[in-house]
């Protein structure tokens, strides 16, 4: 089999779950990759999927018309044709919907997975509407990484038998999980300051917690942009910068080890003001296999991810208080947290193992193939 995998960028720092998904598929069968925008453009090596002069006319026309052309799918036509591709994964419903047209020409099976804000972002949806429409008809199955996507993709018009919830999933083997108690308050949050990761009610909940353990820590991974100005003022006025650190972007070792050293991982997530909202979010699954009990929200996956009051705590969004009061619970009981870690782990273990999860996927596309395999013999 031989499958082509889409992705926005080619090494984008949060999508960690895309080169993975690339890696699982490629102990199976022949993978080949496009990326660079909504609409891939380059191939794995960089090169254009299109002829220079071809690209530059695609350019011009789309600006003018305001959207893709002959000239946009050319490349990409040529592409899967001379690859002799089997199936299309296709990353984000955008990229999925832009695939609809070469796929068609080609005749080749699409298969399409929404991560997130692909299915709930207000400006998205209403851009996409009618591809998204295009691409429910098309697409052989549409992937949902949540049972809360799922409904929605459902209300946008997906015909539920394509509906399959399959979350991206985690390597357990790469975190180990200690069984000694951590004593420290330290609190670790890992992931983009964005609006649906809601790191300014993380820091509200947590300066509540310093009112009580005053000795207690904070530390946020990962870039420091979106919301890090807003989240350095809020630090400032509620006077404590000697208690939360951001520590930029780490490898997965370092994360680790501040994994091994943390009390508990925290992450209050909402939904955005433009809609936005979380798929099944991978920095929950990796601090949970790492057997970090999970403080969070009622929201997207995570309801899935974490059992209230077994694996973790949750609470209703916004609800900074709530999140406080077991922040400081874990406090006074850590071996309580690290009881719960282990549990942790266990559940994902055996709910989001990230092979059984691409087996999963891989079946899929395996039975698009099937079919054309059986004709030709």
């Amino acid at each position: 089999m031989k499958i082509c995998i889409t992705r926005s960028e080619k090494y984008a720092y949060s999508e960690t779950f895309i080169r993975d998904q690339i890696s699982g598929f490629s102990e199976v069968c022949d993978v080949f990759t496009i990326h660079s925008g909504r609409y891939p453009e380059k191939k794995e090596n960089g090169d254009l999927l299109s002829p220079t002069f071809y690209w530059a006319i695609h350019k011009i026309v789309k600006g003018i018309l305001g959207r893709n052309n002959y000239f946009s799918n050319y490349g990409v036509v040529k592409f899967l044709k001379n690859s002799h591709i089997d199936v299309v994964l296709a990353n984000y419903g955008m990229s999925a919907s832009h695939m609809v047209p070469p796929c068609k020409i080609n005749k080749t099976p699409l298969i399409v997975i929404f991560h997130g804000h692909d299915a709930t972002d207000k400006k998205i949806l209403r851009r996409y509407k009618t591809k998204y429409t295009s691409l429910f008809t098309y697409a052989s199955h549409i992937v949902s990484v949540s049972e809360d996507m799922k409904q929605k993709l459902l209300e946008m018009g997906a015909n539920p038998k394509k509906v399959h919830v399959i979350p991206c999933g985690v390597k357990t083997s790469k975190f180990d999980v200690s069984t000694e108690v951590v004593k420290t308050k330290s609190f670790l949050a890992v992931g983009r300051l964005t609006p649906k990761k809601g790191p300014l009610y993380t820091i509200l909940a947590f300066h509540k917690v310093l009112q009580k353990y005053p000795d207690a820590k904070l530390t946020f991974v990962g870039n420091k942009n979106g919301l890090f100005e807003d989240c350095q003022k809020l630090i400032t006025e509620l006077q404590i910068p000697n208690s939360i650190f951001f520590t930029g972007i780490l490898n997965q070792n370092k994360i680790s080890d501040l994994m091994k050293s943390s009390l508990a991982f925290v992450q209050h997530s909402i939904t955005a003001p433009n809609g936005d909202m979380e798929g099944t979010p991978v920095s929950i699954m990796e601090a949970a296999s790492s057997g970090l009990p999970v403080v969070s929200t009622k929201h997207g996956g995570i309801k899935e991810l974490v059992i209230h009051e077994e694996t973790g705590y949750l609470v209703d969004e916004t609800d900074e208080q709530g999140m406080a009061n077991y922040m400081m619970k874990l406090c006074e009981n850590p071996e309580l947290a690290k009881a719960m870690g282990i549990k942790g782990r266990q559940h994902i273990e055996r709910k989001y193992d990230q092979k059984k999860q691409l087996d999963k996927l891989c079946q899929l596309a395996r039975e698009l193939v099937k079919p054309n395999t059986e004709a030709q013999t």
